[in-house]
């Protein structure tokens, strides 16, 4: 199927690694011209180089999105060294050290306002476009009561994420912008969450995977394909919709 994403601009959010970089590769794949951020140089400027040497138009910074003033201005460098946002994937995430009280206040700027910061500083673009979409990456333990302790935070920020695409489905309708967000269940990469537990937590690691009906974890490849798609011009009737990526990790029936 064609996407019709060649000559699309797309930026992603936390691109570097995992199911971002895997979103990132599948655009360029696709003919899209991408830009994304990261915390780390190394591993980025690694995958710009690639993109690169496959004749992507492809640009990229080492930012910290916590930091709001740095955050607004990588953001407007990227529109315009693109030349325009026709697809914005909210992705970025990092699991935060702190507790107590804290906790949740880092959850909320990491796993929420952040998201929320970066998508209203991008609709501008957005309604310039002929074909403008956002995807927000959540995660099913935005709705899920029992969570491992860890997600408990993460878990409730990410439900007022999908909380809020939802709404700009309805909000942005009047402007062709489509909102959509994709629940992938625990997914592994070298040197993700997943990964680690699975060196530290051997026995947590492995119950994980049995939530899934197909009796493992998923990979970022496999929840790129759905993102993709919902970013694509191919989903073009699809807006406020929440794609799962779970294996069937979730039991309950969905209407």
């Amino acid at each position: 199927m064609d996407l019709g994403l060649k000559g699309k601009r797309a930026i992603v959010t936390g691109g570097s690694r995992g199911i971002g970089k895997a979103i990132l590769d599948r655009l360029v794949d696709e003919g899209a011209s991408v830009a994304t951020c990261s915390r780390g140089s190394e591993a980025l400027n690694e995958a710009l180089a690639g993109w690169k040497a496959q004749g992507a138009n492809a640009y990229g910074e080492a930012i910290d999105v916590t930091n709001t003033e740095d955050y607004a201005a990588w953001l407007e460098r990227a529109a315009e060294h693109l030349g325009g946002v026709d697809i914005f994937i909210s992705n970025v995430s990092s699991r935060v050290t702190t507790q107590g009280e804290q906790r949740w206040l880092d959850t909320f700027e990491v796993d929420f306002m952040q998201h929320v910061r970066a998508t209203e500083l991008t609709i501008p673009y957005l309604k310039k476009s002929t074909s403008p979409a956002l995807v927000f990456i959540s995660t099913i333990a935005s709705v899920m009561a029992n969570i491992i302790p860890m997600e408990r935070e993460y878990g409730a920020m990410k439900a007022a994420l999908n909380a809020y695409a939802s709404q700009l489905a309805h909000r942005l309708a009047d402007d062709g912008i489509r909102s959509n967000f994709v629940t992938p269940g625990p997914i592994n990469f070298e040197g993700g969450f997943w990964s680690q537990v699975e060196k530290a937590q051997p026995e947590l690691f492995e119950r994980a995977s049995q939530l899934s009906a197909l009796q493992r974890h998923g990979t970022p490849e496999e929840v790129a394909n759905a993102v993709v798609f919902l970013a694509s011009p191919a989903a073009s009737y699809i807006t406020g919709a929440n794609l799962r990526v779970d294996g069937g990790a979730l039991k309950n029936t969905h209407y």
